[in-house]
Order: structure tokens, then C-alpha cells, then sequence
């Protein structure tokens, strides 16, 4: 069996053998625990249920002015914070506590006006976090409907709450929407675009400061799932739902088009379904328009061409690069915007061990990409083992930035130049790998190894999955396969 195992690898990924990024655990975690107020506190809350260890998930990360700043989906009971941070940089505790942002108050479920389930949040330029909450809890379990969603505009400097945006039932219900993930475009004052992974009515929301207004833009064929995608496996435990649209990214505002740098306004935006494996994009003109989508929506749609897996979480820097989770092949991969889809992916990171349902991407401002894998496909079926560590932060130097920081943007860059090969990119001062990790009360302090993960770039080539081009591929390995063995 070696050997076909190996060929179909190597059908689907090979075509490189250049050396890949190199990824560093810089945080890591076997269950999660937060800066409680005192010691009595943890003790009531762990008595009371309102702290379950194996019910907290980690989900959306995102960096800024040294901090990482993490959402903790409440789709369990027991979660006592949905928001979230912890210090970036040189640390001594690998798996740090974390402190409920913006506060222990503003995390308490009792008030609707408080966060009640963050799945994930954007912070631009300007220092202001974009938080979007579901509203629902323990949406896993049983659920409970109390809170309407919202986005919530919060300065983080200032600490204070610039906005608050109550979706109206039309665009985000409160009994089945989903509030996913987002990103933030500064134009005329700010959008937002949100996936809405609603199980019955799934879109995209968009949300305009300057009318503080939203609406949601539908699409059967693009924003729900994928029939022929719904099934496949991450570490031997199978998925088998129909999800709906989840991972978005948005592309950079200047660009450059024959050597000359050009400066749009109206961007692309980058979504597609988890039970899928296509990528599609939409123009922010479109977007921004309401009436525009609604007539045009059909033909405004690009459909980008197929992954090799299914996605959940992506991000695209502001030279026009994006990165996505490969749930199916424990991966990361790359695309260069300026390339062909199918041509122009690669895989540049591969770990059934560290990079089990990578959930998350974030930049910071040194040129680190930085993702949260947290063994989600183990989560939903109670499968966590609280004696292994279940969520991480891994880091790697990729030289890029945020979408949101134009004025970074490499002017010199040309579509020969943009295709360099990752591992020309190399940090010269590389994070730490973890030393040791110090855990709270009934657990034991443990050891582990200083842990790096080697990687390989390889180039991503995909087939239409139709029944002919599955047999051929079959066939062609099947043949390889008993030529090797004879």
C-alpha cells in the first residue's frame, strides 16, 4: 500500500521540490484557561458550570500592537469568555492564560449589550476592532436565543465602543444565522463584509458605516455547500455535513498592471463554502451596491477554479497573495493572485499533527504569518484529550502584511517577481519554539520538546471531479502503482 499512498500524493501535490516556509509552534495549548480575577473565582465558576475546560474552543485569531487577540466561540456551555487576548513577542509561558477583552463585564452573557458569541474580528488601520457577534450560545448543544447579532466597532486604544450595528431580522436572523468571519474595506468611510454560514440562509452581509446600514447578498450556487463536498475526513474522523459559506479574504486596494501601480477602489472579494471546493470573488462595486447586486449578482460572481480541499479560513496580504487552510490535506496553501488559479497554487505547509483544521490567518507587522489550528473536527465530537494539546499558534516569516496596510505595499513588485519562491523569504531572527508551559491548578506542569515544523512547497494541481477525470487519475495511479511493485 506504500507505494500507491505515496503516487497519490504525489499525483495531486508533487511538480516541486522547493524547500517551504518554516513554521514555529510559538504558542500551544492542551485546554484553555483565562487571567481569572482570583482564585475564588475560578472555583465558582468551575463549580457552577459557567468554566468547562473541554467544551472551550478556540477559533479566529488576529494581531495588533503586540498582541494576539483570540475568539472563543461559545458554542458549548461553559465558556466564560468569547473575546479574548494574550502578549505577541518573547514570552516565557508558551500556554498563557487568557485575559477577557475588553473586560470580564463585557464578556458576562446576562446583558445583551455585552459580547455574546464572537466567532471571529478584524482590527484596520486604525487601531478599531471589528467584532461581529452571533448573538446565539451553545449553538452546538442546545441553543439559546436571547441576543439579536451584532457588529460591534470598539476602539482599542481608547477602550471605548464607537459603534453598534443590530442586524436587522431580514439580513441576520436570530434563530439561524451564523456570523463567520469578516473583513474590512476603508472606502467611503468603511464596509464590511460578513459570511453568514446559516445552515437556511447563507450570504454574504454587508455592512456601510457611513448609512449604518446592512444587507445581505444571496447565492444558492456559490454560498452554499457543495454536494459533492460535503463528505471527506481530517485525521481519520469524517465530515459529513453540508456547510455553508465561511472563509473570506479581500484583496489588496493597489496593485500593479504592465509594470504601472494602479490604485482601485473597488477590490475582490475571495469566498467560498467550507463543503466546497471552489473559490469564487465578487467586486466590492457590486458589494457596496445593493440594487447593483441584486440584478447583477449572477454575472458578477467569478468563479476562481477548485482547491485541492475544502477551506475554512483564509487571508490575502496586501501584495495580492492568499493563503488558505486545506482541511482534507492537514495544509496550508498559497496563491499568488497575479497567477493562474490552477497553475499558480502551492502547498506550502503539511502536518497531520500541527496543522489539524487550520481555523485561522493573521499578519503581523514584521511580515509573520501567524495560524491558530484548533482540531475542530475533534471538538464537535467530544473527541479532545485535555492530555494533548489541542490548540496552537504557529508562526512562519512570509514577508507579507495585511490587506489593510496599502501603504506597505512593495511598488517594485512585477508578476515575474511576486511568483518568488517562499523560501527566498527567510526570517533572520525566527520566533522561539516552545520551552515550557506552565497550566493552572489541576493540571500538571509539562514538558515538551522544542518543537519546529518542517515543511514542503509543492506544487497544488487539481482536476474537475467528474466521474472520467476520477477514473483517469485512478487508472493512472493504479498503473504507476503495480509498475513500482513488479
Amino acid at each position: 500500500m506504500k507505494p500507491i499512498v505515496f503516487l497519490l500524493l504525489a499525483t495531486f501535490f508533487g511538480g516541486s521540490t522547493q524547500q517551504g516556509v518554516r513554521f514555529y509552534v510559538i504558542r500551544q495549548w492542551k485546554y484553555i484557561n483565562f487571567t481569572w480575577p482570583n482564585e475564588d473565582a475560578l472555583k465558582t465558576a468551575t463549580a457552577k458550570g459557567l468554566y468547562v475546560p473541554e467544551n472551550v474552543v478556540v477559533s479566529g485569531v488576529k494581531y495588533h500592537d503586540d498582541f494576539f487577540y483570540v475568539t472563543l466561540p461559545r458554542m458549548k456551555e461553559g465558556v466564560p469568555a468569547t473575546l479574548t487576548r494574550i502578549p505577541a513577542g518573547q514570552v516565557q509561558d508558551y500556554a498563557p492564560d487568557l485575559e477577557p477583552f475588553p473586560s470580564w463585564e463585557m464578556n458576562d452573557v446576562e446583558d445583551c449589550m455585552n459580547l455574546q458569541n464572537v466567532q471571529n474580528v478584524e482590527i484596520d488601520a486604525k487601531g478599531q476592532m471589528w467584532i461581529i457577534d452571533g448573538g446565539r450560545v451553545q449553538t452546538l448543544t442546545k441553543p439559546v436565543v436571547k441576543c439579536p447579532p451584532k457588529l460591534v466597532i470598539y476602539d482599542v486604544k481608547g477602550m471605548s465602543v464607537k459603534e453598534v450595528h443590530q442586524f436587522p431580522e431580514e439580513v441576520a436572523s436570530r434563530n439561524g444565522s451564523f456570523l463567520y468571519d469578516l473583513v474590512v474595506d476603508n472606502t467611503d468611510e468603511g464596509f464590511a463584509y460578513i459570511t453568514d454560514n446559516s445552515a437556511h440562509d447563507p450570504g454574504l452581509i454587508v455592512y456601510s458605516v457611513k448609512e449604518n446600514r446592512s444587507w445581505k447578498i444571496r447565492d444558492t450556487k456559490t454560498m452554499s455547500a457543495d454536494p459533492s463536498a460535503i463528505n471527506f475526513s481530517v485525521n481519520e474522523i469524517p465530515i459529513n455535513t453540508p456547510i455553508n459559506i465561511a472563509a473570506i479574504a479581500l484583496g489588496p486596494k493597489i496593485h500593479t498592471s504592465n509594470e504601472k501601480v494602479v490604485v482601485n477602489e473597488d477590490r475582490e472579494v475571495y469566498y467560498c463554502p467550507l463543503s466546497s471546493l471552489h473559490l469564487y470573488s465578487i467586486n466590492t462595486t457590486v458589494l457596496r451596491n445593493e440594487n447593483l447586486a441584486k440584478t447583477n449578482l449572477e454575472t458578477s460572481i467569478k468563479d476562481i477554479g477548485l482547491k485541492p480541499s475544502q477551506t475554512v479560513g483564509m487571508v490575502m496580504d496586501n501584495q495580492g497573495i492568499l493563503y488558505y487552510s486545506l482541511l482534507g490535506n492537514n495544509a496550508i496553501g498559497r496563491w499568488d493572485s497575479h497567477t493562474p488559479f490552477q497553475s499558480g497554487q502551492r502547498l506550502i505547509a503539511r502536518d497531520p499533527k500541527y496543522l489539524e483544521w487550520p481555523n485561522s490567518f493573521t499578519f503581523d507587522k514584521n511580515g509573520n504569518l501567524t495560524v491558530l489550528t484548533n482540531g475542530l473536527n475533534r471538538f464537535i465530537f467530544d473527541k479532545m484529550n485535555l492530555n494533548e494539546y489541542n490548540f496552537r499558534l504557529i508562526s512562519a516569516f512570509v514577508g507579507g502584511t495585511s490587506y489593510l496596510y496599502d501603504d506597505k505595499f512593495n511598488y517594485d513588485l512585477s508578476t515575474e517577481g511576486s511568483s518568488t519562491s517562499s523560501s527566498t523569504m527567510r526570517s533572520t531572527s525566527a520566533e522561539p519554539t516552545p520551552g515550557h508551559e506552565h497550566q493552572h491548578e489541576h493540571e500538571h506542569q509539562h514538558e515538551h520538546e522544542h518543537d519546529h515544523m518542517p515543511t514542503s512547497t509543492d506544487t497544488v494541481t487539481t482536476t474537475e471531479r467528474s466521474g472520467t477525470s476520477r477514473f483517469v487519475v485512478s487508472f493512472v495511479v493504479l498503473v504507476l502503482s503495480f509498475c513500482i511493485v513488479l
